[in-house]
């Protein structure tokens, strides 16, 4: 994710202004890492596709009839639930999750990333607001060395680049509003 840094329009992110400083930027990453699901298929229902989808009707049969847990990351993307959800804006499935025992620190993927930096990247001011007000710190950096305040500066170009390798139909005018909303709420 150091890559989608170089693009940044708002000056440079935290690690640089350690490293223009002249101190050595030596970051020890303390956070827990979710348990990858092993089992052979998926549960049914899918619990990371309705997170991603916003389908609360499934997501509460996989978790509170079938007993989920809603910390485990799924084999292929790497993702918890909660991170599905923060990445796509299900803002209602986020609070699902939160109420049901969602860590909202929990690193997922691989480079690992938590749902408030994916939340501040696609400018998903709903689910920030929901993971700050369940606790989450604003201070874990992911896998590069990024804090989520990081995410907000993004470029359009970086930003668009990875809408289209993931297929992701935003667009960055919505994307930037939304940025704004999540300045205000970060210390």
């Amino acid at each position: 994710m150091v890559l989608w840094m170089a693009g940044c329009t708002e000056g440079p992110v935290s690690s640089e202004v350690e490293a223009e400083a002249g101190t050595a930027v030596q970051v020890a990453f303390q956070v827990d890492k979710a348990v990858i699901y092993e089992k052979a298929s998926p549960p049914s229902p899918d619990p990371w596709r309705a997170s991603a989808e916003g389908d609360l009707a499934l997501l509460k049969i996989a978790v509170t009839e079938r007993g989920f847990d809603v910390n485990l990351a799924d084999p292929l993307f790497k993702t918890t639930p909660l991170g599905h959800a923060a990445w796509w804006g299900q803002s209602e499935a986020v609070a699902f999750l939160l109420a049901n025992n969602a860590d909202p620190d929990l690193a997922y993927g691989d480079p690992w990333t938590t749902p408030l930096h994916m939340a501040c990247l696609w400018g998903h001011a709903e689910v920030a607001a929901a993971l700050l007000e369940a606790g989450v710190d604003p201070a874990v950096r992911e896998e590069s060395g990024s804090l989520p305040l990081d995410y907000l500066r993004i470029s359009e170009q970086d930003t668009m680049g990875l809408a289209a390798a993931f297929q992701t139909p935003f667009s960055f005018e919505a994307i930037q509003a939304g940025r704004e909303e999540i300045r205000k709420l970060l210390p």
